[in-house]
């Protein structure tokens, strides 16, 4: 039943990753046995769920996270890249990150990402933010923290521990204009993932068949993958990730150089010892370092 859920709804990105020539060399030995997912948000308002990828493309990119499994699948980290990085683009040329995917697809943005972190992307996984509502309702509502008060219309998120139902989640993740800027609505995005992941391997959840259902049958309308993840593809990672509580994911933002500009586009710049120490993280399995690194700033 939910494979049915799954495969009915999920559309399949064509060509998602670059050509080989383009791609960073495999990492060999034990840390070669980690796993990257580059994850894509939108905020288009309409359903991924299309055969017309296409069509979205250019929306594609709000948000950019890639999660690190690691070698030993006992931790992950979900690392965001903040969608105006200014980096080279697959042509060569410089610009922010999310023009990757308008301009080139989806083996546009993974080349990009790769060229950033310096590790092969393992898989793909793209959502539209309107699917958050459903994912949120299914879940029974989350609970996040915030740190940053705002009100929208009549609805009120305080600082501290906020309820959200489908609506409000959406209102969270989105917010940007009165909370001051992308990274901390990127902060908004982290907190609220965070509270579904602890909603979803919670065993009120996964003891609930119902639930799960309500889970899958309401996020895959909005999910597009790449072909490799396919339900047996889920089903393996899942039971090798079996041991993994909400604890063990941690959540940051790359760290980088600061906003800028470059004439008059707001950008955010990475200098050279920045995305060495991005790499060498990625390439060492070590992204408990860069993420400590980050923390500490």
């Amino acid at each position: 039943m939910l494979t049915s859920a799954y495969q009915q709804n999920v559309t399949t990105i064509p060509d998602v990753f670059p050509l080989e020539a383009d791609r960073p060399e495999r990492v060999e030995g034990p840390a070669g046995e980690a796993m990257n997912i580059l994850l894509i948000g939108s905020d288009t308002r309409g359903e991924l769920g299309s055969s017309d990828i296409e069509a979205v493309q250019p929306s594609l990119a709000d948000v950019i996270m890639v999660a690190h499994i690691s070698a030993d699948r006992e931790d992950v980290h979900v690392m965001s890249i903040p969608r105006d990085s200014w980096v080279e683009q697959p042509n060569g040329s410089m610009g922010k990150i999310n023009w990757s995917f308008a301009s080139d697809g989806a083996a546009g943005l993974v080349q990009t990402v790769e060229n950033l972190i310096d590790v092969r992307i393992d898989h793909v996984a793209a959502i539209d933010f309107e699917g958050f509502k459903g994912m949120t309702d299914a879940l029974g509502g989350v609970t996040v923290n915030n740190t940053t008060p705002f009100r929208n219309g009549k609805q009120n998120f305080p600082a501290g521990q906020v309820a959200l139902d489908g609506e409000r989640a959406l209102m969270f993740v989105r917010e940007r204009a009165k909370t001051g800027n992308d990274f901390t609505r990127q902060a908004q995005q982290q907190e609220f993932l965070r509270a579904v992941l602890a909603k979803t391997l919670s065993g009120q959840t996964l003891a609930d068949p119902a639930r799960v259902y309500g889970l899958v049958s309401s996020v895959s309308p909005f999910l597009a993958v790449d072909g490799g993840l396919t339900p047996p593809a889920i089903v393996a990672m899942a039971s090798e990730l079996r041991e993994l509580r909400a604890s063990d994911v941690a959540f940051f933002t790359m760290p980088n150089a600061g906003s800028s500009f470059v004439g008059d586009q707001a950008v955010v710049l990475l200098d050279d010892p920045t995305r060495k120490f991005v790499a060498e993280s990625f390439r060492n399995d070590d992204l408990g370092t860069l993420a400590a690194a980050v923390a500490a700033q």
